[in-house]
C-alpha cells in the first residue's frame, strides 16, 4: 500500500469526477491491505439513475483517476469490480511498481461539463483519432462519434425532449430545482449543480430562482409554449457541437457501466487535455431504461412512448447494434471556457486499519 499520505492525496484528486448532477455518490475504506470504494444510494435519487448504473458511470471515472494517479506515483492497482460487500463498487489494490508518465494527471483537475454552444467546425483529425484510442483500455467500452451536421442536429432536438419532460412531469421539474444550487455557500454544503455551470443568462437564473421553481406557475405557463420553448434553445445549443459521441456497451450489468465509466473518464480527460469541451446528454437513454423495465412511475404513456422514440432516434443514428446497450452520451466541441466549475467535496475516507 501507498504511505498514508500519497494514498490521502490520490484520493482526494480522484474525486474530481463526474457524477449524476455533481451528487458525488462515493466514500472509502482504508485496510492494511486495499482501498474500497462504495456507493452512496439514493443520494442521486432521480428518475435517471436507474438502479444506481449513473452512479456506476461515476465511480468508474474515480476508479480510472486512482489507477493513472497511482501509476505516477509507482503503484499498479488491481481491480476487483463489486467485491462481496454491500453497495461496494470497486475492491483497490495496490503494489509497488516503477513510475509511469501519465500525462492524463494533468487534465484531471481541469476536467468540467461546459454547457455552453461550441462552435461550429468539425474535430481536427488529430483530436478525434485520440479521442477514439483513449478508451481502448477497456476494451469492452465502444465509442463511436457522431459528426454529420444533419445528424447532430437531429440529436440535438432528440436530446431537447429531456428539458421538455423536465417543465411538463412535476417529479423531474421537483429533481431539477431540487439540485440547483443558486450561491457557491449552498454547493459546498451540499454537492448540486450551481446554477452559474449552467451556463443560463443573469435574467433566466432570475426567472428560474423566482418563477420558474413553481410548479403551478410553470404549468400555467406551458399552455402558452413553456417547455417547447426551452426545448427549442436546448436544441440550439446542443446542436452547436462538433460531434456527439456514444459509449456503449456489450451487456446491460453493473460491472459494465463502471467499465463505461472508466472508459468516459479517458475520454474526457483526453478531450480536456487537447482543447475539446463536453457535455454529457445521457437522460433519454436513461430514463429509456427504466420505462422497458416498467418502473416508469406515473409517466403517461404519451411520455414513456416519448421517450422511448427518442431513445429509438438516438440508437438509429448512433448506428447502435441491438445487442448493445448506450452507457453514455456526450457532445463534443470547441468553445470558450465554462463560467463555473463544479465544486468538489473532500473525500469521505474511513480508516479500518486500527
Amino acid at each position: 500500500m501507498p504511505a498514508y499520505g500519497t494514498l490521502h492525496n490520490i484520493l482526494q484528486r480522484a474525486v474530481h469526477a463526474p457524477s449524476g448532477d455533481n451528487t458525488q455518490p462515493w466514500e472509502f475504506v482504508i485496510t492494511d491491505r486495499d482501498v474500497t470504494l462504495y456507493n452512496v444510494p439514493k443520494r442521486d435519487g432521480t428518475l435517471y439513475n436507474f438502479k444506481e448504473r449513473g452512479s456506476y458511470v461515476g465511480h468508474g471515472a474515480v476508479v480510472e483517476n486512482i489507477r493513472l494517479l497511482a501509476a505516477q506515483a509507482g503503484y499498479a492497482v488491481a481491480i476487483e469490480p463489486f467485491p462481496p460487500a454491500p453497495h461496494a463498487t470497486a475492491r483497490l489494490t495496490f503494489s509497488p511498481a516503477m513510475p509511469t508518465v501519465e500525462p492524463l494527471c494533468e487534465a484531471i483537475q481541469h476536467r468540467s461539463t461546459n454547457r455552453k454552444s461550441y462552435r461550429a467546425e468539425p474535430l481536427n483529425d488529430a483530436h478525434r483519432h485520440a479521442l477514439l484510442d483513449s478508451v481502448h483500455a477497456t476494451p469492452s467500452v465502444t465509442v463511436r462519434l457522431v459528426e454529420d451536421s444533419d445528424a447532430v442536429e437531429t440529436l440535438a432536438r432528440t436530446f431537447s425532449m429531456n428539458e421538455q419532460l423536465l417543465m411538463e412531469y412535476r417529479p423531474l421539474h421537483a429533481f431539477l430545482f431540487g439540485v440547483i444550487r443558486w450561491t457557491r455557500a449552498q454547493e459546498r454544503r451540499t454537492p448540486g449543480m450551481y446554477v452559474k455551470t449552467m451556463e443560463f443568462p443573469a435574467p433566466v437564473r432570475v426567472l428560474l430562482q423566482y418563477v420558474l421553481r413553481h410548479w403551478m406557475v410553470v404549468r400555467f405557463l406551458n399552455r402558452f409554449g413553456l417547455s417547447q420553448s426551452i426545448a427549442t434553445q436546448s436544441a440550439r445549443v446542443y446542436a452547436a457541437s462538433s460531434a456527439i459521441g456514444i459509449l456503449t456497451i456489450p451487456a446491460d450489468t453493473d460491472d459494465q457501466f463502471l467499465e463505461a465509466g472508466r472508459a468516459l473518464q479517458r475520454l474526457w480527460l483526453t478531450a480536456t487535455s487537447v482543447g475539446v469541451s463536453m457535455q454529457p446528454v445521457t437522460a433519454l437513454p436513461y430514463l429509456a431504461q427504466r420505462v422497458r423495465a416498467h418502473d416508469a412511475g406515473d409517466l403517461s404513456s404519451q411520455q414513456q412512448e416519448l421517450i422511448l422514440a427518442c431513445d429509438e432516434q438516438i440508437r438509429t443514428l448512433g448506428t447502435v447494434h441491438p445487442s448493445e446497450h448506450i452507457a453514455m452520451i456526450v457532445r463534443m466541441g470547441y468553445g470558450a471556457a465554462p463560467s463555473a466549475h463544479a465544486f468538489k467535496l473532500p473525500p469521505t475516507i474511513r480508516d479500518a486499519t486500527h
